[in-house]
């Protein structure tokens, strides 16, 4: 019987399809670098903010240098604002079906818990949103100094929940490899579907495997 369900945030909990949030990795022109030449930097040094090991301002700044550009600090200032606000909007808005799910499964007894891969950034909001009072434990990658697939993230969820793997299912949208990490930490897994499928330009196919609605997770849970 499944004692706790651990949901990853960002397009399961959350969604930043309606939202005007800007890739960190496009924002070459406004720091006047190639585009080309951040783009492979930026995907070398997201890692190291993911795991709180550097600042995302202090991050675009050594990218800048790096590339022979100047730093303007108001300049980092800014975009460093822009994606507190940005992302603190987002957590801040949060659909009814995702809020009725998470309630029933409050309301059975499962213990609760929220594992993203995140800048400190992205979740300085948490606080704000409405989903903080209604889960048990906080996982946050940047805080944590662990990023998923690393099993050892899960691991540190459900021993906060003091609960055991093999009673635990991760529900996560998929990025970062995160439904496999789930299961090679013991855990059950299932994808969701819910705001994945209402992108534009959604190529997901009926017969996907995962949950297409949030209420889908009750039943997982029930059924694991």
């Amino acid at each position: 019987m499944i004692q706790s369900v651990l949901f990853d945030l960002f397009e399961t909990l959350v969604t930043e399809r309606n939202a005007s949030v800007r890739r960190a990795s496009s924002l070459a022109a406004e720091l006047g670098v190639n585009e080309d030449a951040y783009r492979q930097r930026w995907r070398t040094g997201r890692f190291d903010v993911v795991l709180g090991r550097r600042a995302f301002r202090e991050t675009l700044a050594q990218i800048v240098l790096a590339l022979g550009g100047k730093t303007d600090e108001q300049l980092l200032e800014r975009l460093r604002s822009e994606r507190l606000e940005q992302k603190a909007s987002v957590l801040r808005t949060v659909e009814p079906d995702v809020l009725a799910a998470i309630g029933i499964l409050r309301a059975k007894g499962v213990k609760l818990a929220v594992v993203t891969n995140s800048f400190a950034e992205d979740v300085a909001g948490w606080d704000r949103s409405p989903l903080r009072s209604l889960f048990d434990v906080t996982v946050f990658s940047s805080a944590a100094g662990l990023a998923k697939p690393d099993p050892r993230i899960y691991l540190l969820a459900c021993r906060e929940l003091d609960v055991p793997p093999g009673r635990a299912l991760f529900i996560g949208d998929g990025a970062d490899d995160e439904l496999s990490g789930a299961r090679t930490a013991g855990l059950s897994a299932c994808r969701a579907l819910w705001f994945l499928s209402c992108w534009p330009h959604s190529t997901l196919p009926p017969s996907e495997p995962g949950l297409w609605h949030a209420a889908d997770v009750v039943h997982a849970a029930m059924a694991t």
